[in-house]
């Protein structure tokens, strides 16, 4: 049996890494690198007319490249998580253009497939209902599988927003506990001062009666004194 184009060979998700190379770096190239064997073998496919068994193994690589390629940017997916917040946002654009990649490749290969399936290229033994019906399930498949994508997506997210406003909610608990700790502050001393008040106040009482009792006993004094000085 003749071999398919380079490029149809086995390939690892995950290589071995050079001491100078990060994970993510790691990931990064390997994933170039399966795009680019994915685009080689979508463009093979018209090179298969006259043997629908090659075109059909060729169909079934290129399917098995495209899952790796998805586990790749799923594990990219969890180390950018482990990523310092100002990290995080650059990878993340990265992944995010990895992930559009991705999504024109399937386009693509679904596209190239279907013109296929409908000249007979890859099974000529079926009708034309159903290679139409293959072809509707293909794409209601690619449909669900767009979705998941999507709804994954949004699941992570989800889960950024709900760790900032976590983190949000941690710093205006310790703001609103410390407006607290100031308020009992404030209140002890408006009670130290309200006793200060009350004390001078007394104080001021009792000196005023002290003060009248002395003019009495002066004026009593002076009555006296006159009372006798006249006599």
């Amino acid at each position: 049996r003749d071999r398919l184009p380079s490029g149809h060979a086995a390939r690892a998700v995950c290589t071995p890494l050079q001491s100078n190379m990060s994970i993510l770096d790691a990931y990064e190239t390997e994933v170039q690198t399966l795009f680019g064997d994915i685009r080689n073998n979508i463009s093979t496919f018209s090179t298969y007319e006259a043997d629908p068994e090659k075109g059909s193994s060729l169909v079934r690589h290129v399917e098995a490249l495209l899952v790796q390629a998805s586990d790749l940017l799923k594990q990219m997916e969890i180390e950018v998580r482990s990523q310092d917040t100002s990290t995080r946002a650059i990878s993340n654009q990265k992944l995010t253009t990895y992930k559009e990649t991705l999504k024109g490749l399937r386009a693509d290969f679904a596209r190239s497939k279907d013109a296929s399936e409908r000249h007979g290229l890859f099974d000529g033994t079926q009708s034309g209902t159903q290679r139409q019906r293959l072809l509707d399930a293909n794409q209601k498949l690619e449909q669900h599988n767009d979705l998941i994508a999507g709804a994954k997506r949004t699941v992570a997210e989800t889960e950024d927003v709900a760790m900032e406003i976590t983190q949000e909610l941690a710093r205006n608990r310790e703001k609103i506990q410390s407006a607290r700790d100031k308020t009992r502050d404030f209140m002890g001393m408006t009670d130290n001062a309200r006793r200060l008040i009350q004390s001078m106040s007394r104080r001021e009482v009792q000196q005023k009666i002290i003060l009248g009792f002395v003019a009495l006993v002066l004026l009593t004094a002076i009555g006296v004194a006159i009372y006798y000085s006249l006599g």
